[in-house]
């Protein structure tokens, strides 16, 4: 059968895109195996002096980033009302003089692709969650590689990837690709099914998907009931070995946090998952028992 492709354009330090992972979820379990999930970068910053206060680059630069990721830090803050997907912006400082740009992280993906693809998306939402939630500069190279450990993936493989020109290229293309579609914010989504595309250029809900795979499918896609079984909830943290518990709600039909908490209680006892308290909040993280 055909799947429904959603094509996601975006940047691995998107709030927007980090708290959207709930909506995704929810994708996934009521359209059972009927969607496909891709992303294509589309480098975000790709300088940070193109968003600084032009006022304050009188100052200097160094005065300019600073006052740059105070801003941005409180455009991450407003964007944990989206879904409730944990914020941390505690001594944010993404950008500095010597780190200046989102590409790097783009570029890690790309290289991730190449290294390990089967790996990419949870390399992308192990480098959200570095950037988002643990607070790590990860423009810087190791915070990166960090992520690139968190995710199994060989640290030599990637850099050596990252390094020779093939996932600058393949990160050219996918840039390209944006510019080409007439792309101009982030993130955007190209929903495909059947020869058949349509482009969404700003954010929305889980109803709104819904619909949109409803009209370009004409039906054939067809939403089904989930079933809040031990098995599913296995199932779906098998497939996202980190995983909130608002993604855990939307995925299960779960009309509460305090209801997913207890739901997973087995899985704890058994030691087959533990929590990760985080701040304004918890993730569930898969351990080596689960089954």
């Amino acid at each position: 059968m055909d799947k429904v492709i959603i094509t996601t354009f975006t940047d691995p330090m998107m709030g927007l895109s980090y708290e959207c992972e709930p909506i995704f979820r929810k994708l996934e379990t009521h359209f059972k195996d009927r969607i496909e999930f891709r992303y294509k970068m589309g480098g975000l910053v790709r300088s940070v002096y193109d968003l600084v206060d032009p006022r304050d680059l009188s100052k200097g630069k160094e005065t300019a980033i600073k006052n740059y990721n105070v801003r941005l830090a409180k455009i991450y803050e407003s964007e944990e009302a989206i879904m409730g997907m944990p914020i941390n912006m505690t001594d944010f400082h993404l950008f500095s003089t010597g780190h200046t740009s989102s590409i790097p992280l783009n570029l890690a993906y790309k290289a991730v692709q190449l290294a390990e693809n089967e790996k990419a998306d949870l390399f992308l939402y192990n480098l959200r969650y570095a950037t988002i939630v643990d607070c790590r500069p990860t423009t810087h190279l190791d915070e990166i590689l960090e992520a690139v450990r968190k995710t199994n993936i060989d640290t030599e493989i990637f850099l050596n990837y990252y390094n020779n020109g093939m996932a600058q290229s393949e990160l050219e293309k996918d840039l390209q690709m944006g510019y080409e579609m007439g792309i101009r914010s982030l993130p955007a989504y190209l929903i495909q099914y059947g020869g058949k595309a349509m482009l969404i250029q700003s954010l929305i809900g889980y109803n709104a998907f819904a619909e949109a795979i409803e009209k370009i499918t004409d039906g054939e896609v067809k939403l089904q009931k989930v079933t809040q079984t031990t098995e599913a909830l296995r199932k779906l943290i098998n497939a996202h070995p980190l995983i909130s518990p608002i993604e855990i709600r939307e995925a299960l039909d779960f009309d509460s946090i305090e209801e997913v908490r207890e739901f997973v209680e087995p899985l704890l006892d058994s030691k087959e998952i533990e929590i990760e308290k985080v701040y304004h909040g918890w993730f569930i993280q898969k351990t080596e028992e689960l089954k």
